[in-house]
């Protein structure tokens, strides 16, 4: 393999270089999720201990935060997903069974507050959508404006249109574009889905912890492949993003990479099928444990950008120099 001068540990020797590289970011009460604005180098981190959102730089400074627990529209309970696409922020409001869109500032535009259903239609005089039980844990953005779901009652992926999303509670349009990996999905059925991720190459990955493995779909919901079977055990976070592969000859290459937190451990396969989604290392859980040091609580979620590696703990966010990581 071409040494590069960045990527991801495989099971090899921790550097003490590299932990001295890391830095703590923030601290938290009970961090649940990350989602990194790559464009801008800001993140937002759902504090599941307060129900609140926070905006944060860089740095670490908090520039924003809104939440607290609450029914209103500013108000979540129990928020399992967040993600931006650099202008909007979606979060997966599981207890309120809504999703809410704000701007990148965290400014309030519009909730989904009730299940889409295709079989409902728009002319009903209630004007509301299904009004069944469900609860949506993972939310993600493609780069064509989509936004797809994961609805935990139903163990079923959704894709939806935002702009159809409404400011208030009772006059709603039915968004629905599509459902899939449900019951007739053959191969592509979910068992356990924990969270989806959609890929600036066009996929849309699923992390399954009942299947063991990653599903890939296309943005059309068609079924494409199993990503990790007998590698992964319990995939649960998922983030994308794309690095500048420096190769040996001083050759940049931009490539793209999927990464699943699994078990403690950070896994990374290639995100392009033309590459047939290889695997390409892991982070392992005890080098992960020397990044975030103690008293840091379980690894929850993870982000990228083209020059940091971000672990998010339920105490702490960490960046870690790509440049310094090396994969032999």
């Amino acid at each position: 393999m071409t040494r590069t001068v960045f990527t991801f540990l495989l099971a090899c020797a921790f550097s003490s270089t590299l932990a001295q590289e890391a830095r703590t970011l923030a601290s938290f009460q009970k961090a649940i999720a990350l989602a990194v604005n790559a464009s801008l180098n800001e993140c937002y981190v759902i504090e599941g201990g307060t129900n609140k959102i926070l905006r944060l730089d860089s740095e670490g400074k908090l520039l924003a935060n809104i939440g607290g627990f609450g029914v209103q529209r500013e108000g979540f309970d129990s928020p399992r997903d967040i993600a931006t696409d650099g202008m909007n922020v979606y979060i997966a409001d599981r207890g309120n069974q809504r999703i809410s869109h704000f701007d990148r500032f965290l400014n309030f535009i519009a909730l989904l507050q009730n299940r889409p259903d295709a079989s409902v239609q728009v002319a009903e005089p209630s004007g509301s959508l299904s009004a069944q039980v469900w609860r949506p844990i993972s939310v993600s953005v493609s780069p064509q404006g989509d936004l797809f779901l994961i609805d935990e009652a139903q163990q079923q992926a959704l894709r939806i249109n935002p702009f159809t999303f409404a400011s208030t509670l009772q006059q709603r349009q039915n968004p629905i574009q599509f459902i899939f990996g449900g019951f007739n999905s053959g191969a592509g059925r979910l068992i356990e889905p924990n969270r989806l991720q959609a890929t600036k190459s066009g996929k849309i990955f699923v992390s399954d912890e009942g299947a063991k493995c990653l599903f890939v779909y296309d943005l059309f919901g068609n079924f494409v492949a199993q990503v990790g079977k007998g590698l992964l055990k319990t995939p649960v976070a998922l983030a994308s993003g794309e690095v500048v592969q420096v190769l040996a000859n001083g050759e940049r290459k931009l490539v793209e990479w999927i990464l699943t937190v699994d078990e403690g451990s950070v896994f990374i396969f290639d995100a392009l099928q033309q590459n047939g989604f290889r695997f390409i290392g892991k982070l392992d859980k005890p080098t992960v444990a020397s990044l975030v040091g103690e008293n840091a609580g379980k690894l929850m979620d993870v982000g990228v950008t083209a020059s940091d590696l971000y672990l998010l703990t339920e105490k702490k966010l960490v960046a870690v120099p790509i440049a310094s990581l090396t994969l032999e």
